[in-house]
């Protein structure tokens, strides 16, 4: 005569196992939601550092500007400067140069067309980057 009270050794193991496994497949999704989170908060500083220094370039004619002084030639010099040990590189570069020949023939620099680009690696340790293009004029923000 057995007894039918109870769980048996296998159902008891197979409960523990499913249980188990659940709970290593729960841990894996929450870091790699970590893992994500943290690469989203990575972008948008980077679309920050890409915004701060598009705003630095339209400064362009203005006074009291870190860009004062500087002329649509020179322009892209004009950077941010980033803090010492930042994840993040910043680069500007001019894609365009849009020129002017008057009757006296000689051509005039009056526009740029320029790509800011940040560069970072992720927390997976892959390099990202972000650009944004740019247009800057000699008439911008002319003053009186």
């Amino acid at each position: 005569m057995t007894s039918n009270k109870g769980f048996s050794l296998v159902e008891t193991l197979i409960a523990i196992l499913v249980v188990v496994l659940s709970g290593v497949g729960t841990l894996k999704l929450y870091s790699h939601l970590e893992v994500e989170k943290a690469n989203a908060l990575m972008f948008v500083e980077a679309k920050q550092i890409a915004e701060s220094q598009i705003a630095l370039l339209q400064t362009l004619n203005t006074t009291g500007s870190d860009c004062e002084g500087k002329t649509v030639e020179n322009i892209q010099s004009c950077q941010l400067t980033l803090s010492e040990g930042s994840l993040y590189s910043l680069s500007v570069t001019p894609t365009k140069t849009l020129q002017h020949t008057p009757a006296g023939g000689v051509a005039a620099t009056y526009a740029k067309i320029m790509d800011v680009k940040v560069s970072w690696n992720d927390r997976n340790g892959t390099a990202q980057s972000l650009s944004l293009p740019v247009s800057v004029s000699k008439f911008t923000n002319l003053l009186d």
